[in-house]
């Protein structure tokens, strides 16, 4: 038998006996420590289908924000068969994974669950920088999700059988100790899926790549930053604007410009600046004829691209179907630049 000395205090292993009331608990009370500081847990019923007919429910879905990972978790007692059990759900795990039609039931659920709960939202809208959560998960499960399983006891069995599917999952072994003077006072023993080494690694470098960000002064890495989306609608627009005619892109440090050409030389027009998850567009607008029903521009005036005619406004965009009314405003500025 395995015992624990803390403090003076021993503690001998607890051995749970029932998966759903003993263990599955635990871990959900300790996910955070398993799965990292900025993880979800959502133990959400949820059925993953292979086909009409095979389905399986995992015991939890965890997303990790700081490494945009989706895991799939399965929490399992050693003492369960391993290939009629164990090997046999996970088997089914993997097969509806890779269904797409179960990936949009996943997003949609997770979305719902995150919508549901107005504090939850608001932490993860701040945490991934964008209010769009449902591209966010779109993103996430666009890769393969990781496939964990907590157990009381690793064994060879589990360590063989786990070898032998499509996808390696992670086995994490999870075992807990009671103390002999007071049982209700628990001591967990497990190595979390990212060790503290590997936790600090990561920060240091996210740390790293923010402050290089803030000193970058080139297009190129700021478009390197960008989330898809936006690098998409950057390419769409910029070949919406060449097509007015005379009209030539011009890197400026962070920027990129657009000048309007003609025999007596050029003339800037606008001007694509980036977030992580916009693409913000100044242009040159004269005030008797600039025309914005939708009042993207609102009423506020700037001073930094344009010195010559006009007032210069700025307006966001941040999906495609905001594209044709982009390029109604940015004609307007177009037409005046020379």
């Amino acid at each position: 038998m395995s015992l624990l000395i803390i403090d003076g205090i021993r503690y001998k292993l607890w051995i749970p006996k029932n998966e759903k009331k003993d263990f599955r608990p635990l871990i959900r009370k300790c996910f955070k420590y398993i799965f990292g500081e900025d993880s979800f847990y959502f133990a959400v019923k949820h059925k993953i289908k292979a086909t009409p007919s095979v389905a399986s429910i995992p015991d939890a879905y965890v997303i990790n924000l700081s490494r945009s990972e989706l895991y799939v978790v399965e929490i399992e007692l050693a003492s369960h068969p391993v290939y009629d059990h164990i090997v046999k759900q996970l088997t089914k795990f993997i097969n509806g994974i890779e269904n797409q039609d179960s990936k949009r039931q996943i997003v949609d659920m997770l979305y719902k669950e995150i919508n549901s709960d107005p504090v939850l939202r608001v932490i993860i809208q701040k945490a991934i920088g964008t209010t769009d959560i449902h591209y966010f998960l779109s993103e996430l499960l666009s890769k393969m999700p990781r496939i964990v399983i907590i157990v009381d006891k690793k064994t060879d069995d589990i360590e063989k059988a786990c070898e032998a599917l499509k996808y390696q999952p992670d086995i994490i072994e999870f075992k807990t100790f009671v103390s002999e003077d007071a049982p209700s006072v628990q001591a967990h023993i497990f190595g979390p899926l990212y060790g503290i080494e590997g936790l600090t690694k990561i920060k240091k470098k996210e740390r790293e790549r923010i402050r290089q960000l803030k000193h970058n002064k080139t297009w190129d890495d700021m478009l390197a930053w960008v989330n898809n989306n936006v690098k998409e609608l950057v390419n769409i627009l910029s070949e919406r604007i060449v097509k007015f005619g005379n009209v030539k892109q011009e890197i400026s440090g962070k920027y990129l410009c657009f000048d309007r050409y003609n025999q007596r030389g050029k003339s800037r027009f606008a001007v694509f600046m980036l977030t992580k998850n916009t693409l913000k567009v100044r242009i040159k607008t004269d005030a008797n004829t600039f025309k914005d029903p939708q009042n993207w521009t609102v009423d506020k005036i700037y001073k930094n691209f344009f010195f010559r005619k006009g007032q210069e406004r700025e307006f966001k965009i941040t999906n495609k179907d905001q594209i044709s009314y982009a390029i109604e405003l940015i004609k307007q500025s177009y037409e005046i630049s020379m």
